[in-house]
């Protein structure tokens, strides 16, 4: 056995390790919305025999497309449980990573098989999303996907895994379809490359991507037409907030901040983030810096060294997406972090491939990743440890766990509110109203939110009395 196949094994067996321990704590910590209930009804239809032409409506009233949820319901079939999607979606995300990493080790080289892992696993939003169900959190693993099908497509130029790579950008845009801009990356790409193959094939590329959408066609512009897209201004006119959301989500600094009416000043998860939130942003410029340079080199053709045709083509085409995921949204369509998924791994392969391209600024760049490694890595997974530390009540690994608590100190009849820099909120209650007792009519709060917000603090202080009684980090209060 080779030094290399050692060293790779060891890595892979840190990045196992590392991920587990992610996931351990945050899969509990995450929590059930609106999305996802919906997303459950229409697995469990699918698996009832109805099979829906389109899925839940997203926020602007357009009917989703179906292919996540029918991709979905048999997972959903044997686990049933929320929390094992929640699992399930991060296992899903794991093996990208490391289907991907095994490519490059396979095909490139070691140093950037474990750079690509290793930004992979420290990068803020990636991770973050990693494990959320959610229609566009199965996208990192079909863009994998995508780019080991398009590389097969530019080494052999065999028309498979061209027919290949496009199915899958149409499942891509399917579960987000602000990733439309994929369409005219590839499509540009493989007219600038000359690759495009002959026109029986493009005619019946054109035929299965139809079949692909027909059943969303049918259901919104012949059942119900009512569901078409509202009229409005193609125009974006905020042109810094897809910005703002572009580089949150390369750098990861969204996420140090939580803002509420009730709170005095918007960090709030931890006192922590003062310090985090200043070198997330260093972190994010410098990482920023790398891309754009990297994607530069990529669409203008300037390496330091010859490169295999092959890397070389990749290398145009991912390029291509960073540029477009900027200038598409900037046309007009509403962009949040989540919209950006397909980024992953775009932008680890980017900084990889611009590294490994290099010979004279080699050690520099180096030097440059790993401190955004370092410093996403350190933020990615204290902020892991520190929501199994402090979890909200209402996140799928601890209601349960809560519930039995609660019943346990007060069997016969309890009400349960919370208090969070949103406001109070009803959390739970058995038995009769008016049997309830003062020590059973409780209000929570995380000790973070009662330290930092002076409201917070002087409205429990006014009208409730402080128990002995804790669950994790909330303090339990009790009416006077």
């Amino acid at each position: 056995m080779s030094k290399q196949l050692i060293t790779f094994l060891l890595f892979m067996i840190f990045f196992i390790t590392g991920t587990s321990y992610y996931y351990y704590w945050t899969v509990p910590a995450n929590s059930i919305w609106h999305d996802q209930r919906a997303a459950i009804e229409v697995f469990q239809k699918i698996i009832d025999g109805q099979f829906p032409l389109v899925g839940y409506n997203h926020s602007n009233g357009i009917p989703s497309f179906a292919a996540f949820y029918y991709i979905m319901s048999p997972v959903y079939y044997f686990l049933k449980d929320p929390i094992g999607l929640y699992y399930f979606t991060a296992f899903i995300n794991v093996i990208s990573i490391l289907i991907f990493t095994t490519f490059l080790y396979l095909k490139l080289n070691i140093s950037s098989a474990i750079l690509f892992g290793a930004y992979s696993i420290t990068n803020v939003w990636g991770l973050y999303y990693g494990s959320f169900l959610w229609n566009p959190n199965l996208i990192p693993f079909f863009m994998t996907l995508l780019f080991i099908f398009t590389f097969k497509f530019f080494d052999t130029e065999k028309t498979i895994f061209f027919h290949i790579s496009g199915l899958i950008i149409n499942l891509i845009v399917q579960m987000s379809p602000q990733a439309i801009s994929l369409v005219f990356s590839f499509g540009i790409t493989i007219i600038i490359l000359n690759k495009l193959p002959k026109l029986i094939h493009l005619f019946n590329h054109a035929i299965c991507h139809f079949i692909l959408i027909s059943p969303w066609l049918i259901h919104t512009r012949i059942l119900n037409p009512s569901s078409k897209a509202p009229t409005h201004s193609t125009i974006f006119k905020d042109f810094t907030a897809p910005l703002l959301e572009y580089t949150s989500y390369i750098g990861g600094w969204g996420l140090t901040q939580e803002t509420g009416k009730f709170l005095d000043y918007g960090t709030i998860i931890s006192p922590e983030n003062q310090y985090f939130l200043p070198l997330l942003k260093i972190s994010t410029i410098v990482c920023i810096l790398l891309v754009v340079s990297f994607s530069f080199h990529f669409l203008t053709n300037r390496f330091d060294q010859k490169i295999n045709i092959s890397w070389r083509s990749l290398a145009y085409f991912i390029g291509l997406i960073n540029l477009f995921s900027l200038l598409f949204f900037f046309l007009g369509l509403r962009v949040n972090t989540h919209h950006f998924q397909f980024l992953n791994p775009t932008i680890a392969l980017i900084l990889v491939l611009g590294i490994n391209f290099q010979v004279h600024k080699k050690k520099l760049f180096m030097g440059l990743l790993s401190f955004v490694i370092l410093t996403q890595g350190t933020y990615s997974y204290w902020r892991a440890n520190s929501e199994s530390i402090r979890p909200y009540t209402t996140d799928i690994g601890y209601q349960e766990i809560f519930s039995e608590y609660v019943k346990n100190r007060c069997p016969n009849s309890a009400r349960v509110r919370y208090v969070t820099p949103n406001g109070i909120h009803t959390y739970m209650q058995h038995g009769e109203l008016k049997e309830i007792v003062s020590s059973c009519d409780w209000m929570l709060v995380q000790k973070n939110h009662y330290d930092l917000s002076i409201i917070i603090h002087d409205f429990l202080n006014e009208k409730f009395q402080l128990s002995q009684n804790k669950f994790k980090n909330y303090l339990i209060w009790f009416t006077k």
